[in-house]
C-alpha cells in the first residue's frame, strides 16, 4: 500500500467519524430503530451522498472502485457508532452479489441506483431453520416465458425489510440438481415479509414466496452456485467483523474509562493489578483480531476468514463479559451507555453464524487441505 492509499484510507476514517458523531447519538438511533423497517430513506441517502453505499462498485457503474478494505474501515467506525441501519447487509452484502451476477440492462438499471442510494436490495441468504448458515434452497421456481415464478420461504435476514428487492435461491423445477439465483421486488404480489426488531435495536425481515415472478440473475448445479455465494458471503462476513471490532473497540474504552474515574476503597478500580491485567489481556485480542481482519479484507480466502469470523465471535462475547464484570450492575442498565454495546456484541457474535458453525468450517477446509 502506497503514502497515497494510507493517506486516503485515514481521510476516509476521518470523515466517518466526525458523520458518526453527528448523525449516531442515542436520539437518532432510536428515531431508526422505531422506524417500521430500521431504514429511514433519508437516512440511507446520507450514506449514498458520502459515496459509501457504493464505495467497493466499479466506477462504470455508479460506484467509487475501491474494495473490501476500504468498506471495512467504514464498518468499523460505523459499528463504533452502533449505526442502526443495515450498511454490511445491504451495502457489502447486497451490493456485492448484485455486482457480481448481474449483466446486461438489468445491471444498467439497479447498480447506479444501488450506488446512489435511490433503490435498497438485500440478500435473503438464510433458509426458514433460523440457521445462519448457505444450505441447499428449499423454495422452487418454474419458468414462465421470460420470467420465473418463485415460491418458498427464506430466514430472518437484517436489511431485508424497505428493501426494492431481494436476492433469493430456489431449485429449478424441471432440474432439482440445478439451482437459480433470483431477483425479486418486494412489490411483487403474493409475497408476504414479516419485518422484526431485533434486542440491539436494527431489524431484520422473513420473506414467504407464493409463485411470485422474479427475474433470474445465475444459474448452475446447486454446488457450483453455493460456491459463488460463499464467495460472496465471505466479503459479508469480514466486513461484519470489521464492524464488530469497532463495537468490541468502544465497548473497551468505555469500560477503561470507567476503571480509572470509579473509586472504591479510596482509590481508582484502574489501579487493582487485576484489573490492569484482564483489561491488556483483552486490548491485545481486539489488536491480534483486527490485524487478521486486515488480512482477511485484502485477501477474502475461505480460511482466513473462518479463522476471522471464529476469532471476533469470541473477542465480541468476552468484551462485554469483561465490560458487565468491571462494571458491575450499572452495565446491564438501558440508561447506562454500555447497555447498546453489550446488546450490539451479545448479536453479533452469532449474527452471521455460531461459533460451531465457523469452527466446523474452518475444521473442515483444514482437513481438505491435509488430504
Amino acid at each position: 500500500m502506497t503514502e497515497t492509499d494510507t493517506e486516503i484510507r485515514m481521510m476516509l476514517v476521518d470523515s466517518a467519524r466526525r458523520w458518526t458523531e453527528r448523525a449516531c447519538t442515542p436520539e437518532l438511533r432510536s428515531m431508526t430503530s422505531e422506524h417500521a423497517t430500521g431504514c429511514p430513506p433519508e437516512r440511507w441517502g446520507e450514506l449514498a451522498e458520502l459515496g459509501w453505499l457504493g464505495i467497493a462498485m466499479p466506477e462504470a457503474d455508479g460506484g467509487m472502485g475501491a474494495g473490501l478494505p476500504e468498506q471495512c474501515l467504514l464498518a468499523e467506525q460505523l459499528g463504533r457508532a452502533l449505526l442502526t441501519e443495515p450498511f454490511v447487509s445491504n451495502a457489502v452484502l447486497g451490493n456485492s452479489l448484485m455486482d457480481a451476477v448481474a449483466h446486461g440492462a438489468l445491471r444498467a438499471s439497479w447498480l447506479p441506483e444501488l450506488a446512489s442510494g435511490e433503490r435498497r436490495v438485500a440478500w435473503s441468504a438464510w433458509e426458514p431453520d433460523g440457521a445462519a448458515l448457505l444450505m441447499h434452497p428449499s423454495a422452487k421456481a418454474k419458468r414462465e416465458g421470460e420470467f420465473w415464478r418463485v415460491s418458498g420461504a427464506k430466514g430472518l435476514m437484517p436489511g431485508a425489510g424497505g428493501a426494492d428487492a431481494l436476492l433469493v435461491t430456489a431449485q429449478l423445477a424441471h432440474d432439482t440438481t440445478r439451482t437459480g439465483l433470483f431477483l425479486v421486488e418486494t412489490t411483487a404480489t403474493d409475497m408476504t415479509l414479516k419485518n422484526e426488531r431485533l434486542y440491539d435495536g436494527r431489524h431484520a425481515a422473513s420473506v414467504l414466496m407464493n409463485n411470485v415472478k422474479a427475474s433470474l440473475l445465475q444459474e448452475a448445479s446447486t454446488e457450483d452456485l453455493l460456491q459463488l455465494l460463499s464467495q460472496v458471503l465471505d466479503r459479508g462476513l469480514v466486513a461484519h467483523c470489521a464492524e464488530t471490532l469497532g463495537t468490541a473497540q468502544a465497548a473497551f474504552d468505555i469500560t477503561l474509562d470507567y476503571v480509572r474515574t470509579r473509586r472504591q476503597f479510596g482509590r481508582a478500580l484502574g489501579q487493582n493489578q487485576i484489573v490492569q491485567h484482564r483489561l491488556v489481556d483483552l486490548y491485545v485480542e481486539l489488536q491480534e483480531t483486527r490485524a487478521l481482519c486486515l488480512e482477511a479484507a485484502q485477501a477474502p480466502q475461505s480460511r482466513r476468514v473462518a479463522a476471522l469470523a471464529l476469532r471476533t465471535g469470541h473477542v465480541a462475547r468476552h468484551t462485554w463479559e469483561e465490560a458487565i464484570q468491571l462494571h458491575g450492575a450499572i452495565g446491564m442498565t438501558d440508561e447506562y451507555a454500555l447497555g447498546a454495546y453489550v446488546r450490539r456484541l451479545a448479536l453479533a457474535a452469532d449474527l452471521y453464524g455460531t461459533s460451531t458453525d465457523h469452527s466446523d468450517r474452518l475444521a473442515n477446509i483444514s482437513l481438505g487441505a491435509m488430504a
